[in-house]
């Protein structure tokens, strides 16, 4: 058999300051365009994918041939050796030494433009693209509904209001990101960008994600650790990039198109917990 020497092309820089000797890791789980690994203490998932597709936290990007040739060859539990800046697979091995880094750390320079927020409403208004509450994103931000509702309790202040959003939200709808957890992730973008963040809801979400009891998958799990951590795609991040300055309606229009076309339902549910939340602020 052949053994292949795959060098990658990007890496999120979080995954190169652990200087580890020697760590066990496991495949996760295989897609058409992307697997996931995880460490042996089922703390972390690295999602290993494409240059196609745009940077995620954890991530690591090969070009598309290597990654068809290694994605043939894994199978889902197969042990993985991370020693260093190299993973050795059962018979092939990723390099990681040549991959250019990038960060998927939220940075807000700067205050959120008021210009902006009008053309980003004027834009998203407009939008039939269904959330995965089968709402239109227009509908979802005109009409009451139960997720928009606990959004609503999730911007509150109150700390028995924001454990009920919680437990109504996390885990709840189909895929590897319920719908639910997708708004979670936009509604703690939106408080970034607000400069509103509550330490309250942070460590009660915190603590439901790490429950041994967790009511969510390991995927979704991985991106709202991450986004506890300001850590996002980086569509999120260039759309809050773009709104903390007097954008054109163009720039606006493009990044959300960038983030409704992330996964099924997954960026248009993210966007619908990031509008409600900037809502829901802007008319305190």
């Amino acid at each position: 058999m052949k053994i292949l020497f795959v060098n990658a092309c990007f890496i999120d820089q979080v995954l190169l300051t652990d200087n580890v000797e020697r760590q066990k890791w496991y495949v996760h789980s295989k897609y058409k365009n992307s697997f996931n690994i995880q460490d042996e203490r089922k703390q972390q998932l690295v999602v290993i994918t494409t240059t196609n597709y745009p940077f995620m936290p954890n991530g690591i990007y090969l070009q598309s041939n290597d990654f068809s040739q290694l994605l043939s060859t894994i199978k889902i539990g197969e042990q993985i050796i991370w020693e260093r800046k190299c993973l050795h697979f059962s018979t092939n091995h990723l390099l990681l030494t040549h991959g250019k880094s990038y960060s998927s750390t939220m940075e807000i320079m700067g205050e959120f433009s008021q210009n902006s927020q009008k053309r980003l409403f004027l834009y998203t208004n407009t939008l039939v693209k269904e959330t995965g509450s089968q709402h239109s994103l227009a509908k979802f931000l005109e009409d009451e509904n139960p997720f928009k509702e606990e959004l609503y309790q999730l911007c509150s202040e109150d700390e028995i209001q924001q454990k009920s959003a919680l437990d109504f939200l996390l885990g709840r709808g189909l895929g590897l990101t319920p719908s639910g957890d997708d708004m979670i992730v936009g509604h703690l973008a939106a408080r970034l960008l607000l400069d509103k963040e509550n330490s309250i809801l942070n460590q009660l979400l915190l603590t439901e994600l790490l429950s041994e009891q967790s009511v969510t998958t390991d995927i979704s799990k991985h991106y709202l650790l991450c986004a506890l951590s300001m850590r996002f795609s980086e569509p999120v991040i260039k759309l809050v990039d773009v709104l903390l300055t007097d954008s054109r309606q163009e720039q606006i229009e493009s990044s959300v198109e960038a983030i409704i076309k992330v996964g099924h339902t997954s960026g248009v549910d993210l966007l619908a917990g990031f509008l409600t939340t900037i809502k829901f602020f802007s008319t305190k």
